[in-house]
């Protein structure tokens, strides 16, 4: 009798085991196949969307059969989705009259209520797109809102909304870096940078006050955005950056010195090079290559021979090769007395010029 309640419970046990095994795999199943119509859906949602926004665009026959068709699609919360997604990508791509078209499609479709409600949500990737899509579809009653997110803890938010409020204001939209205290990313200054198409002569906001942040990715910035608009003016805040205890903003500042260079450039390259760590006096060697002027020939020279660093020499020789020195390049590389290191060094940056 014991045996037998024994075996009615590992039969149980089994056919338990058994059910489970076959409900994970109906789940997984179902899973899959509900991701592969997603899939499938989204691929076929995106050429029905594309081809309305390219009929917007050029101007297509007005069918209304194809408007009511299409406003049974956006009852669908993902093709809603789908759609505000790819207008907003492709708001960036046109400008002009194609631009307006797509923004009369964000407002034909009523999507500003969708934005709207996720720049009022919880989660951090739904406010970003309801910031990105107020911004795409122009809607400058936002901007109180946006700028609120500036101060946003969470990165995707802020980011996005610096981007919007630059879209929005153009340069004065930088006035948060006044106060900023936290990394802007190499692709945010450059997505930041893209939307600035002028600096206003009489703006209220001064580009010197940034040079001197306690934030180094805000001096970098601010070094690019100089270098962007040729800003001559702040030649002399630059050059005192030299002397920066971060290295990546010395770097950058060297590549805005040679973009709004001077006469007297060059040589204060020459007198700052010693005291710069090695990645700074390679940067000075390539600032001195893009300059090509002969009175670093000299100093050229002296590196060649006198440097410890082989990465310096090899800098030094290429420039050299740049300046139209090859010949006394040649006759140091067949001298009996140059030792085989600059030998190599010196075959190495004539090879350079053939490639």
């Amino acid at each position: 009798m014991h045996h037998h309640i024994e075996l009615h419970e590992l039969i149980l046990a089994i056919v338990i085991v058994l059910i489970l095994v076959l409900l994970l795999i109906i789940t997984v199943l179902g899973y899959s196949f509900y991701s592969y119509r997603i899939l499938h859906n989204r691929q076929s949602w995106r050429q029905i969307i594309e081809y309305k926004i390219m009929e917007t665009i050029v101007g297509g026959d007005e069918n209304s059969d194809r408007d009511l068709e299409f406003a049974k699609y956006l009852k669908e919360p993902s093709f809603r989705a789908l759609f505000l997604d790819v207008l907003v990508d492709s708001d960036r791509k046109f400008s002009g009259g194609a631009k307006q078209s797509i923004n009369r499609l964000f407002h034909d479709f009523k999507l500003e209520d969708e934005a709207w409600r996720k720049l009022r949500h919880r989660k951090a990737y739904l406010v970003a797109g309801g910031v990105q899509e107020l911004a795409a579809m122009n809607v400058e009653p936002a901007i109180p809102e946006i700028t609120a997110k500036l101060n946003d803890s969470r990165t995707a938010v802020y980011q996005e909304a610096q981007y919007a409020i630059v879209s929005f204001k153009g340069y004065e939209g930088l006035g948060f870096l006044d106060h900023f205290d936290r990394p802007l990313s190499d692709w945010q200054q450059l997505r930041l940078l893209f939307s600035i198409h002028e600096i206003p002569e009489l703006s209220e906001l001064h580009v010197d006050t940034w040079l001197k942040s306690s934030n180094d990715s805000v001096v970098v910035f601010t070094l690019r955005l100089i270098r962007k608009f040729r800003l001559m003016t702040f030649y002399t805040e630059v050059f005192n950056l030299l002397d920066h205890p971060s290295t990546k903003v010395r770097i950058q500042a060297i590549r805005t010195l040679q973009a709004i260079e001077n006469s007297g450039t060059i040589q204060q390259f020459i007198q700052n090079f010693d005291q710069q760590p090695i990645e700074v006096q390679i940067e000075i060697l390539k600032a001195m290559k893009i300059a090509k002027s002969k009175e670093s020939e000299y100093f050229l020279k002296d590196q060649l021979w006198n440097h410890t660093q082989v990465s310096i020499k090899i800098s030094a020789a290429e420039v050299l090769v740049v300046l139209g020195e090859e010949q006394y390049l040649r006759e140091i590389s067949q001298r009996e007395d140059t030792y085989d290191e600059l030998t190599q060094i010196i075959k190495h940056a004539l090879q350079e010029k053939k490639c």
